[in-house]
């Protein structure tokens, strides 16, 4: 009896919030009906989805090679470029205040990848780091954010030894020799021991020439020589 009053005061509550601040899909604006959620459902069933997933090798293991730290498997949910109106899904969650998109897009995807073996031998989530002066003008980082919908879908725990080493600018608008140029050394490991052994999967927003991810792989691989390595996106970028 008691529960059945607390969700129907939660529903009662949520139905005022929309009234004051409706809910509306991050693609297109429109407002949401029920059963609708960041999404309505024609922009959902155009999204452009990569489905590298089902390929491993893919084209993120093209863009993310390195003798230094070979990568096992790799996955991105959608095709992002500037222009397209799905980018709004990682500019929301980015820069937006809205780090519960990159939640919830990120525990969709997981829901497409525990259909096949992809999660197989994974057993760690390590999200690329945001530098503290970037932390504060935004309040979370949308990597962590990111993980925690994957972590939400799967129990792997998120571990936070990867650290930023330096500060960096955006590597938005940056050619690709400026990109490998900027990332360089932004990063270190904390208490390396810790992931000795581990199947990391690291998690980010976008891949587009894949130099901050290569960057984070090969600083955790020289420190920590036995762990393997995976990567998990939401967005990849279709021509970099």
């Amino acid at each position: 009896m008691t529960g059945r009053i607390v969700r129907s005061m939660s529903e009662m509550a949520n139905s005022l919030l929309n009234i004051i601040i409706p809910r509306v899909c991050a693609v297109c604006g429109t407002a949401l009906v029920g059963g609708e959620d960041v999404m309505c459902l024609g922009c959902r069933a155009k999204m452009p989805v990569t489905g590298q997933y089902l390929r491993q090798p893919n084209d993120i293991h093209e863009r993310l090679i390195s003798l230094r730290a070979p990568l096992c498997k790799a996955t991105s949910y959608f095709l992002y470029h500037r222009g397209n109106p799905y980018a709004k899904l990682i500019h929301d969650t980015k820069y937006h205040g809205r780090p519960k998109i990159g939640r919830k897009l990120a525990a969709e995807h997981c829901r497409q990848l525990l259909r096949t073996s992809f999660f197989d031998g994974i057993d760690s989530l390590v999200p690329i780091p945001l530098h503290p002066l970037k932390y504060l003008r935004r309040t979370y980082n949308q990597s962590e954010e990111i993980a925690k919908g994957i972590s939400a879908a799967t129990s792997l725990p998120i571990l936070t030894n990867l650290k930023t080493a330096r500060y960096h600018s955006t590597q938005t608008r940056k050619s690709a020799t400026d990109r490998k140029l900027n990332a360089a050394g932004s990063f270190k490991v904390h208490h390396p021991e810790e992931l000795t052994g581990r199947h990391i999967l690291l998690v980010d927003d976008v891949i587009t020439t894949g130099a901050t991810m290569l960057e984070a792989m090969e600083t955790i691989k020289a420190t920590c020589p036995s762990v393997k390595l995976s990567v998990f996106s939401l967005a990849l970028t279709s021509n970099s």
